[in-house]
């Protein structure tokens, strides 16, 4: 986020995420995968001669997808530098506001008023029937069930030094604060979080920067195939994770594994769950407990070429927190993805 003074009315963005915009090569054909493979249905398109766009929901959960058709277009130079990507988090606000806020890395904060009861859109993208996407979607192996609830948290990967800048530019700005904050060691390596929350609670930002002087580990890697500090992974929240993941594999979504060790004394460490041990190794799905209660969580395999930008599903039983105690897993599935 610009670290120049700027003010504003912070209980009008309080309304949550209105869309989320990722910058893409070709917006028909990402479109396509995500009502294939996820469960979306289109609900607005729009063809210029400065960009396609391609507007996808489920429940609460709006992606733009964003083609630029000219070289100076935004997200034809933001694809140049990052590959595909979340370029825009948009926040919803009670008042009409154009404003547009740089965040981090290249993504920024645009703000939405719209009023209650009208089709969804934006400027240059019109509402569509759903017997009006016929060309814009292709049958793969789903479409898949819809599962996804809302956008449960948005994992940002930042540049060492810029994690406090970052967050005080988000407190001060916007009014947001830090809910949880934690510094995690993986053997040699090591990164420090920050979490900060929209006053609503509905806007949910995981910030992560590398820990200077530890060995260079994912954040670093991230930041070196992304070209700087921008949005790993976006997760979404589905009411039973067992049946969402058992779905979307089914309809073409590929998970990271798990290794079978992590399971021999889950139970011990769980306690009573929700979920059998069996389940959740049949499925690669990961479980923590925190004092609030059970989470659940899994990560798709990156297909960006980059192997930069992916997905979490997860299923929250009260935890508040963020599955810290399932980093090491993480880090070592997408090891193994990288070596495969």
């Amino acid at each position: 986020m610009s670290s120049a003074p700027q003010t504003r009315n912070q209980h009008a963005v309080d309304a949550g995420i209105d869309h989320i915009t990722l910058s893409v090569d070709d917006a028909r054909s990402r479109a396509a995968e995500f009502v294939d493979r996820y469960g979306f249905e289109v609900i607005a398109e729009g063809d210029t001669p400065e960009f396609t766009a391609v507007a996808v929901r489920q429940r609460d959960v709006v992606l733009v997808l964003l083609e630029g058709r000219t070289d100076d277009h935004p997200a034809t130079r933001f694809v140049a530098r990052h590959g595909d990507g979340v370029s825009d988090i948009a926040l919803r606000v009670e008042a009409p506001d154009h404003t547009v806020l740089d965040a981090f890395g290249d993504v920024t904060h645009t703000f939405v008023s719209r009023p209650a009861g009208e089709p969804w859109s934006l400027p240059g993208i019109a509402p569509v029937r759903t017997e009006e996407t016929t060309g814009t979607t292709a049958t793969t192996t789903g479409p898949a069930k819809r599962h996804l609830l809302c956008v449960d948290h948005i994992a940002v990967c930042l540049e060492t030094g810029e994690l406090d800048r970052t967050v005080e530019s988000y407190e001060r700005t916007l009014g947001w604060q830090v809910v949880f904050e934690e510094d995690i060691h993986v053997g040699a390596q090591a990164m420090q979080s920050k979490v900060v929350q929209s006053p609503c609670g509905r806007v949910t930002l995981t910030l992560l920067q590398p820990m200077s002087g530890a060995v260079p580990g994912q954040i670093d890697d991230f930041l070196r195939k992304h070209g700087g500090g921008g949005v790993q992974h976006l997760a979404f929240a589905v009411p039973d994770i067992v049946d969402a993941v058992a779905d979307l594999g089914t309809a073409g979504v590929r998970f990271l594994a798990t290794p079978e060790s992590y399971y021999e004394d889950l139970e011990e460490r769980l306690g009573s769950s929700a979920h059998p041990v069996a389940e959740l190794r049949k499925y690669s799905v990961l479980a923590d407990r925190d004092h609030d209660g059970e989470l659940f969580q899994i990560f798709t395999r990156s297909e960006h070429p980059r192997r930069t930008h992916f997905m979490e599903i997860i299923e929250r039983r009260g935890a508040t927190t963020f599955g810290s105690n399932n980093i090491r897993k993480l880090y070592e599935a997408v090891e193994r993805q990288d070596l495969a």
